[in-house]
Parts: C-alpha cells; sequence; structure tokens
C-alpha cells in the first residue's frame, strides 16, 4: 500500500521524464485554486494547464465532488491517478474526459487505463485567481492600462479583468506567469 507521498514520486519521476526537454514546460506541486479554497496535487503548464489528482491506497473519495468541482473549471486536462481498489468508482464519477492512471499491484508505476482529452471550457474568474497581486500588475501593462491602475487592490483589479480582459489573453498570460513564477511555496 503506497500513500500520497510514495504515489507522488510515481508521479513526478514520469512527468520529469516526459517533459525533461521541452524548456517551456513547469511541473508546479499543490497548485492553490481558487485563493486556497482548492489544490490539486500536481499540476503541469505548458501550452495548456493539466491538472494530476492523486487518491492513494490510503486516501478516501469523499472529497473527490468537491474537487471536481473546481478541476472541471479550471483544467484544460485532468488525469486522476488512484489505488486501484478506487478504479472502478472513479470509472463512474469522474467525467469521460479524465484520464485515468492506476498504480500497478506491485506499486513500481503508474498504469494508463484511460487516456483523458482536452476539455475547452475554462472559468476565466478561476484563471485570474491563479495571479499573485504583482502578476496581476503585469497584466495591466499587457493590457495596455494606465500604470496607475497597478495601486488598486487584487481584487479590484480581479474584477476589472474579469469584465474587461479576453480568456485567450488571460489564459497566455496566466500560463506565463505560472511558468515563470519564483519563491513558490514549498512543500
Amino acid at each position: 500500500m503506497l500513500n500520497d507521498n510514495e504515489v507522488r514520486k510515481l508521479l513526478l519521476n514520469e512527468l520529469n521524464e516526459k517533459y525533461k526537454d521541452d524548456p517551456d514546460t513547469r511541473i508546479v506541486n499543490e497548485l492553490g485554486i481558487d485563493f486556497g479554497s482548492s489544490r490539486i496535487d500536481v499540476a503541469v503548464v505548458n501550452g495548456i494547464i493539466h491538472g494530476y489528482e492523486i487518491k492513494s491506497d490510503l486516501d478516501t473519495l469523499k472529497r473527490l465532488p468537491r474537487q471536481m468541482s473546481y478541476y472541471n473549471r479550471l483544467f484544460e486536462r485532468m488525469t486522476i491517478v488512484a489505488s486501484r481498489k478506487y478504479y472502478t468508482e472513479i470509472c463512474r464519477v469522474v467525467p469521460k474526459w479524465w484520464g485515468i492512471k492506476i498504480i500497478s499491484s506491485d506499486g513500481s508505476r503508474l498504469i494508463e487505463k484511460r487516456k483523458g482529452r482536452q476539455f475547452r471550457y475554462q472559468d476565466k474568474e478561476l484563471l485570474l485567481r491563479l495571479l499573485w497581486k504583482k502578476e496581476l500588475e503585469g497584466l495591466v501593462d499587457v493590457l495596455g492600462y494606465p500604470k496607475k491602475m497597478k495601486k488598486l487592490k487584487k481584487n479590484q483589479l480581479l474584477e476589472l479583468f474579469l469584465e474587461e480582459a479576453d480568456i485567450k489573453t488571460v489564459r497566455a498570460f496566466t500560463y506565463e506567469a505560472l511558468k515563470t513564477r519564483e519563491n513558490w511555496r514549498t512543500s
């Protein structure tokens, strides 16, 4: 029986191997969503944002419906990485566009049971809420607003961009901010 950290290590090894030669990809542990209302175990940011949720042998699926309400609105791709014991229930619960990886019986690798596909809907507000205040100030420049707008409070900037910025601009800016962000919280 593997715990969350052991499953995370398997997943991160797989992702690091897959993206080792891709300088445009950032792998993020424990990405907070909606000011910390939820958290994804691992996010991969490059041309899209792909979330990975881990459910180890020691987890339950009780929180999954609430987590899904955030994940389905933010991530363009989702993969659940789970214990074999949850496979049947996960197939019933998660949307068809989600990928499913199961931990091998010997705990040495992850087995892809269902390849996920890209989902086109994204909630602009959740995307904007991934940004730190300093990053929102950078969006002021990108959108060509007067510099004095950087003095607005974070929530005021969020409201402004929610109303006036298009989703493609927000998406591109947010992904770039996540890929280049320094001083992430360490776990």
